[in-house]
């Protein structure tokens, strides 16, 4: 981009922490919040008097649950054997919400797969945390060797 006019701005929409760069003198540089933080908490919160995003969203989370929006994040189940989910089939998906960060490296989720003998699949998500837990339950058409019938959730 040397020589070019602008900027290219990359922004990382995460369900935890978000981040923004811009590509400028030849490299990619973060932009600090307003906290001097190279990434924000990916939080929205409402008070009578304002909104709060990001660190001070985060901050009253504790004394204010009720009107405060965190991470919603999405489980989507996929048949194959690619290692991209591009090249495989998609059977379904569920969300959890209001799931709150946890420090980096340290597993959030217990995920279950279980198939009964009728050939039913079971996908269950459960926050370590909360103990939040949700799932799909997947059947197949007995006729057809691949694939699946019918999504329930």
């Amino acid at each position: 981009m040397s020589g070019e006019e602008g900027h290219t701005v990359g922004i990382d929409l995460g369900t935890t922490y978000s981040c923004v760069a811009v590509w400028q003198h030849d490299r990619v540089e973060i932009i600090v919040n307003d906290q001097g933080n190279r990434t924000t908490p990916s939080h929205v919160a409402f008070t009578d008097t304002e909104t709060l995003i990001g660190d001070a969203a985060f901050n009253q989370v504790i004394r204010n649950p009720e009107n405060s929006i965190f991470a919603v994040v999405r489980f989507a189940v996929y048949e194959g054997e690619s290692t991209t989910t591009l090249n495989n089939y998609y059977l379904g998906d569920f969300r959890l919400k209001d799931i709150p960060p946890a420090p980096r490296g340290v597993p959030k989720f217990n995920i279950c797969f279980e198939i009964d003998a009728n050939g039913i699949l079971n996908v269950s998500a459960e926050d370590m945390l909360t103990g939040q837990k949700k799932g799909i339950t997947l059947s197949s058409n007995d006729t057809i060797c691949e694939g699946i019938e019918k999504v329930m959730l």
